[in-house]
């Protein structure tokens, strides 16, 4: 506690602190009634082309290097994964034989 002050001033400080805001400040611009460009987009199958579009130019992508190197991570987890499934199967299907006959 902060010398000076009294212990409902420093929760009070703590609770503003951990504000996030209102509902309406966490929607995104475009549930709120503004497209958040100034510009108005088209509804229908169009707008949800051209708003497609404007959300993919601001993905930031991956380089050709950076791709590469986590593909071959996720392929290498996916059959480690797949191999202790495997065993595990084999083992189960061992103690069923050895039980079951």
């Amino acid at each position: 506690m902060a010398k000076g002050t009294a212990p409902s001033q420093d929760k009070q400080k703590v609770s503003e602190k951990g504000k996030k805001g209102n509902a309406s400040d966490r929607l995104d611009p475009a549930s709120r009634g503004s497209s958040g460009q100034g510009a108005e987009i088209a509804k229908g199958p169009l707008g949800f082309l051209i708003s497609t579009r404007q959300e993919l130019d601001k993905v930031a992508w991956p380089d050709r290097r950076q791709l590469i190197s986590e593909s071959v991570a996720v392929l290498l987890i996916v059959l480690a994964f797949a191999s202790f499934v495997y065993l595990i199967d084999q083992a189960f299907g061992w103690a069923a034989q050895q039980i079951f006959g």
